[in-house]
């Protein structure tokens, strides 16, 4: 027997036994395709006629998306302006110190 999560006939958990609880579990004892347990993902079987049979709208889900946020970006951006600036302002000092050596001269 394997406990099987379900929500509108797709098998979205299992458990060997009885090991799943609430109110979409389903305690099945039918057969068992041969490839469930290593082809199983949620969402790719579904249960229909008392049969467990693979979901024909099954859709492989998309990886998340990993990269910097927009938050992340703004304050990249704050800080490459922050040493821009800070570049400038030390051209600009070191303008202004070799003017006032070159006039100690």
């Amino acid at each position: 027997m394997i406990s099987l999560m379900v929500k509108s006939n797709v098998i979205t958990d299992y458990a060997k036994g009885d090991g799943l609880v609430g109110d979409n579990v389903v305690q099945y004892s039918g057969n068992m395709p041969d490839d469930f347990y290593s082809k199983f993902k949620p969402s790719f079987y579904m249960l229909q006629d008392d049969k467990i049979i693979e979901n024909p709208d099954y859709v492989e889900p998309k990886p998340p998306v990993i990269g910097p946020s927009k938050q992340d970006k703004i304050i990249a951006q704050i800080v490459l302006n922050q040493a821009k600036q800070k570049e400038e302002q030390d051209k600009f000092n070191a303008q202004i110190l070799l003017k006032l050596v070159g006039g100690m001269k």
